[in-house]
């Protein structure tokens, strides 16, 4: 073991395991290394091998030790804790100890987790513990909200994937949302953020073969595809979702500015500020990723195609455009 002087030291490598976390893993078998902090050596000790059987005294050792706040774990294993914490993700609002970049992958796999069981099942006995996850993701930008820029290397994605969009929409409607709003409202994002999430909660109505085509959708599948906008309607008032912020970022994210959108054809004004950026994220998200015979765009090549789409917001629009030229293109340059 190399020498370390504090316990404070020991956690720029090491994660300080709570009890929540440990007793997540099998009782006799953990999945990572154990490690606790010996004061009078002023180094960690191995206490438990990855996936090896402890005795009883071991177990109430780990215990002992976690109590104490003296059990760690090494963050080279940050993707089996991270994956733990995942489930419960209102921990990132109490533990000092966690990266910012683990922190950005807890809320991520905790959002996206969530949001797909409510795809499999759109129940409201799953609605409730995705709405309690992005209460978490809200609060936690809310302390800060440049913090949403960690989260924006996240949308380099490769397929689509309905829950995977949803999250990716979230991110980039609420870093268009602080960027848009001089004096940004609570209440106002928090509902936002929980419509630009389910915005395409409606395509768990939809027929999977159609949500996934990678060629071009017929006429018949078109109209069972766009039905999923109205059938998001219709699950967030089974929720008991009534928020306007809410509805308008489900029911207006395929309306567009000229009134050539769908389901109801808004046009200009009609269209809500929460609207405006769940149309803009929507989109943005869709250029990013293959689907319906429609290649994946670099994003340079989405951004070129936002700024020619005069279909779209374009105040919003010329916010995100400029906004993510700065931080993804010039700066590759």
């Amino acid at each position: 073991m190399s020498n370390l002087k504090t316990k404070d030291s020991v956690c720029e490598e090491y994660y300080p395991i709570s009890m929540e976390i440990l007793q997540s893993f099998p009782k006799y078998r953990p999945q990572v290394d154990l490690f606790v902090f010996k004061e009078d050596i002023a180094q960690l000790y191995p206490v438990a091998k990855k996936n090896a059987r402890l005795t009883n005294e071991t177990v109430d050792e780990l215990h002992e030790a976690c109590k104490q706040g003296i059990l760690f774990v090494s963050r080279s294993d940050q993707y089996i804790y991270v994956d733990l914490l995942a489930k419960q993700a209102e921990l990132v609002l109490f533990n000092s100890h966690l990266l910012e970049s683990e922190i950005v992958q807890i809320l991520f796999q905790a959002l996206e987790m969530r949001f797909n069981n409510l795809v499999e099942q759109p129940l409201e006995s799953y609605y409730e513990p995705l709405y309690k996850d992005v209460m978490v993701f809200c609060e936690y930008i809310w302390k800060d909200p440049k913090r949403i820029n960690a989260f924006l290397p996240k949308i380099a994605i490769d397929e689509f994937k309905v829950s995977v969009h949803g999250v990716l929409s979230l991110i980039v409607g609420t870093w268009l949302y602080f960027a848009t709003n001089k004096e940004p409202n609570r209440k106002n994002f928090e509902r936002l953020a929980l419509g630009l999430l389910l915005h395409n909660i409606g395509l768990s109505k939809v027929p999977v073969h159609i949500v996934y085509k990678t060629s071009p959708l017929n006429k018949e599948e078109a109209e069972k595809y766009q039905a999923h906008v109205r059938q998001g309607a219709v699950l967030l008032n089974k929720f008991g979702v009534s928020y306007p912020a809410t509805l308008d970022a489900v029911v207006q994210h395929h309306e567009r500015i000229d009134g050539s959108g769908y389901p109801s054809k808004m046009a200009g004004n009609k269209i809500s500020e929460s609207g405006c950026i769940s149309i803009v994220a929507n989109v943005f998200v869709d250029l990013l990723a293959p689907r319906h015979g429609v290649p994946k765009l670099t994003m340079s090549e989405a951004l070129t195609k936002l700024a020619k789409d005069n279909a779209l917001p374009a105040n919003v629009t010329a916010v995100l455009v400029k906004g993510f030229a700065e931080k993804f293109i010039q700066k590759a340059k």
